[in-house]
């Protein structure tokens, strides 16, 4: 089968096809060094992932089809995103410290699919695997707070109530509730009674 229908057909996948062919090279262009510089990785990258690929782990994984090596380290960024997702809860949106916790793991992710052997078209794969992560992360932290919150509120409530003592209720309104008070209150307000 030929790729004809991509430079002549009328559905939306050609015309799309044929747009993005047209304006690719321009972008490409632009982002082009310019002849005669090379760009190389700087050494401190190169060796992190040299680290990397001696690990047991991604010895182990390189040999295996590429669906499992996508979901391993899909599931690899996504445990490590849920800590940071934590503390991105803790962050203010769009400062240096939010930033650092979006981010901070997509060295160590970029240089493990590097080292593993994975095309780039599984990034799309990891990339989502991350995010989910950090949703993980971010929304357990938002529920642990509220319940510690939540937890606190009760136990303010329950001080509060807990030194007034119900002694018996006479009739059916709720004004007909009759409390016991401490000692010590009431000798409070006697002597601010007799002292005023």
């Amino acid at each position: 089968m030929s790729n004809e229908w991509l430079q002549t057909g009328n559905c939306p996948i050609a015309k799309s096809y044929r747009a993005v062919s047209g304006v690719l090279p321009l972008v490409a262009k632009v982002f082009q060094l310019p002849p005669g510089i090379k760009y190389v990785c700087p050494a401190p990258i190169v060796k992190a992932r040299a680290a990397i690929s001696r690990t047991a782990f991604a010895k182990s994984l390189r040999p295996q089809p590429l669906p499992a090596k996508v979901v391993a380290i899909g599931l690899l960024g996504m445990s490590v995103n849920i800590p940071l997702g934590i503390w991105r809860e803790h962050t203010e949106k769009f400062s240096v410290s939010w930033f650092a916790a979006v981010h901070a793991a997509v060295p160590f992710i970029a240089m493990l699919r590097k080292s593993v052997l994975i095309p780039k078209s599984a990034m799309a794969f990891t990339i989502a695997a991350s995010i989910l992560g950090q949703v993980i992360g971010s929304r357990a932290e938002r529920y642990r707070v509220k319940a510690i919150t939540a937890k606190k509120q009760e136990s303010l409530i329950g001080d509060q109530t807990s030194q007034l003592q119900v002694l018996a209720v006479i009739g059916r309104n709720c004004g007909d509730v009759y409390l016991e008070v401490p000692k010590s209150s009431i000798q409070n307000v006697d002597e601010d009674v007799k002292s005023g």
